[in-house]
């Protein structure tokens, strides 16, 4: 072969190699042509509009509480497509006269609306946030209206507002939180830090779950008694352990609490009394009153607001369960818990489907909600008003005789029983917010007369499904003329 032919040879190869690119090249842009010219202009409309306190379902069944930090979360939908940078406004309206600004609320960010939204991923909804205390009071027509913004290239936006009307709100009471610091001296810890356990720290997760206006001062506040010692340890072990140790410091707080009553700083029906204890020398992390009024845990990093939020729910009346918030999804209205503290590892507002209730004992901060049915027990609560209040029997009456005393842990053996006596104030009979009230407290007057309460001596733990009886406090209402 000569070197001409090899040379005509080489330059058809090459001229053939380009031919293929360029038919490669064509394919590519046709393809390229084709998929631009298939996409038709993006159309975003409201498909949902959630409006949430703590624990919601779908349809918005559960109460709302006026006042109260409130979260709305918008659905949108997207017509099967993903859709960048979507946004809009929020306008909320009472009795017909809106409370929000007139060019409306922006919601917490932009979001890329996804094609199929999930509830458990707070970046799949377009998120508001109305912080306590709101504008928004008692009815049952406050309107909530999103108008989103039209969407990039988006030619119809005739769809674009949404609204959730005639939604009901609800009073509900205060309750007067009061905190103590006690050095458990055995422990050699000392006190725990006023920072970690004054709000908003130390209540975070109570303003999370509880009905109530989470933004009232006097919800949660340091006691009378700002610190107090506690020295008994008799096994020297320098655990609180669960035995009479527990009892001895729940009469001891109940003693502080009835205290901050007659100094006028909280209704005897609403009024309870935490104790703080450094660190966790608490073999069960807390333990609380079912039914009562005080409790005591710790302050561990990981689990210390759960537990106090857990103590105090044992206080409202709940025993301790194994739900989870399945179906429905929790929302941390303000994100409180991320920035308390960091320890906790709680991130994002979602508290999704697959994380314990309040009462599930022995948890964690960062695995832990309230489910509808807890949430729902609290808004019936008579300690904030709700509709097992307790008519006459709820309210403060001059003639209290107190009994107090412990029980053993199986409640078939009374192990101390206080000397009894009458406050020379103003305060609350005991009555029975438990369904299971097995005790009851008889008094005979010298003209025979028998007045009797119903009460139940509970105590729950934070641990491990353990409630056993022990340390109980019956306030029976005695006749003026007696």
């Amino acid at each position: 072969m000569t070197a001409q032919t090899e040379t005509t040879k080489n330059l058809l190869y090459m001229k053939k190699r380009s031919f293929h690119r360029i038919i490669h090249l064509f394919i590519l842009l046709a393809f390229a042509s084709f998929t631009i010219t298939s996409c038709s202009p993006p159309d975003i409309s409201v498909q949902s509009i959630e409006v949430t306190q703590a624990i919601q379902t779908s349809t918005n069944t559960v109460q709302l509480v006026a006042q109260r930090s409130t979260a709305v979360r918008v659905t949108v939908a997207t017509g099967g497509n993903t859709v960048n940078g979507v946004t809009g406004k929020l306008h909320v309206s009472v009795n017909g006269t809106e409370i929000t600004p007139v060019a409306g609320i922006s919601p917490i960010a932009a979001i890329n609306a996804p094609a199929t939204p999930d509830r458990n991923n707070e970046n799949h909804t377009l998120n508001f946030e109305l912080p306590a205390p709101t504008n928004i009071t008692a009815s049952t027509d406050v309107d909530f209206s999103v108008t989103l913004d039209p969407a990039t290239g988006e030619t119809n936006t005739s769809n674009n507002t949404g609204a959730a009307n005639n939604l009901t709100f609800v009073n509900r009471t205060t309750p007067s939180l009061f905190f103590t610091r006690i050095n458990y001296t055995p422990s050699g810890l000392g006190l725990p830090a006023l920072t970690e356990v004054q709000a908003p720290r130390g209540n975070a997760f109570v303003k999370g779950i509880f009905p109530v206006n989470d933004g009232d001062a006097n919800l949660y506040r340091q006691g009378l008694f700002p610190t107090l010692n506690y020295t008994s340890d008799p096994n020297s072990n320098g655990k609180v352990d669960d035995n009479s140790e527990k009892d001895d410091i729940l009469s001891f707080l109940a003693s502080c609490r009835q205290l901050i009553v007659d100094n006028g700083l909280g209704a005897a029906n609403n009024t309870f009394l935490y104790g703080w204890m450094a660190g966790n020398p608490i073999l069960s992390n807390g333990w609380g009153q079912v039914g009562g009024f005080n409790a005591f845990g710790n302050t561990e990093t990981v689990r210390f607001q759960r537990t106090y939020a857990h103590e105090l729910t044992h206080n409202f009346g709940l025993n301790h369960n194994s739900e989870t918030l399945n179906p429905e999804v929790g929302w941390d209205v303000t994100a409180r818990l991320p920035s308390n503290p960091a320890g906790n590892n709680v991130t994002g507002r979602v508290k999704p489907t697959t994380i314990n209730d309040i009462m599930v004992a022995g948890i964690v901060t960062n695995v832990a909600w309230v489910d509808v049915n807890t949430y729902n027990f609290f808004l019936g609560s008579s300690a904030i008003g709700g509709s097992d209040a307790g008519g006459d029997k709820a309210r403060p009456q001059q003639r209290v005789a107190v009994i107090q005393g412990f029980f053993n842990a199986r409640g078939d053996s009374l192990l101390y029983l206080e000397p009894i006596f009458r406050f020379p104030w103003l305060s609350q009979q005991t009555f029975a917010r438990l369904t299971d009230s097995p005790f009851v407290a008889r008094i005979t007057d010298n003209a025979g007369t028998v007045t009797t309460t119903a009460f139940n001596p509970l105590l729950g733990d934070d641990a491990g499904n353990k409630e056993q009886y022990g340390f109980f406090e019956v306030m029976v209402a005695i006749p003026a003329n007696r």
